[in-house]
């Protein structure tokens, strides 16, 4: 009687333990589907990026930081100016915007004529930038007018904007302290040039 108990258990435990493996390799087996077709995901958005100009990524934790570290390093020296740990970012929205205009303007300074009508025909290149906008032209003198020509002006600006969570600030015995504070979620944005407003809108699942 002893014994045909103990089979019992034994053959239960068995039961159980496959039962147990069948559900942790079902689950596993899960788990890397999902992981493929996330990788597949984000390769064909990367293809289509040229095309596009648009790409929508999903990233675990431990990509985003390597996305940071070795495509943003800029976007790591801010973030830890700003004193914002990697491991707390939730999202990234990253924009960089080019602008060229090469429609020529000119300029009649025919006043100054008389200033320099002594002077030999003349035309002179010349150029003015800034971290964010690069201008091009020349001045001309023909013996009548002297023009300013603007050629070629171009404007570059990168934005990124990170939504992160960080603990509220509370008063424990009327010191305001973060420590064990809710966790708020919160965004800050960087510009190199500017100031720029964003909206990000997720549909509901």
């Amino acid at each position: 009687m002893v014994v045909s108990s103990v089979i019992k258990n034994i053959g239960i435990g068995l039961i159980l333990f496959l039962a147990l493996a069948f559900v942790w390799v079902w689950k596993d087996k899960e788990y890397y589907k999902m992981e493929s077709e996330r990788q597949n995901e984000n390769v064909s958005w990367q293809i289509k990026y040229d095309s596009l100009r648009f790409s929508n990524q999903v990233l675990s934790q431990d990509e985003i930081k390597d996305h940071i570290v070795y495509n943003n390093p800029e976007l790591k020296k801010k973030l830890d100016a700003a004193n914002i740990k990697m491991s707390r970012i939730e999202s990234l929205v990253s924009q960089t915007l080019k602008y060229r205009d090469t429609l020529k303007r000119e300029t009649d300074v025919s006043g100054l004529v008389e200033a320099i009508k002594n002077s030999v025909p003349k035309s002179q290149s010349w150029s003015d930038s800034t971290h964010c906008i690069k201008v091009n032209g020349s001045v001309s003198y023909d013996g009548e007018k002297l023009k300013v020509v603007v050629s070629d002006r171009q404007f570059e600006n990168k934005t990124d904007a990170v939504a992160y969570w960080e603990r509220k600030k509370w008063n424990f015995l009327g010191i305001k302290t973060r420590f064990l504070g809710k966790k708020v979620f919160t965004a800050k944005v960087f510009d190199e040039c500017g100031e720029s407003r964003m909206m990000k809108i997720e549909k509901k699942k």
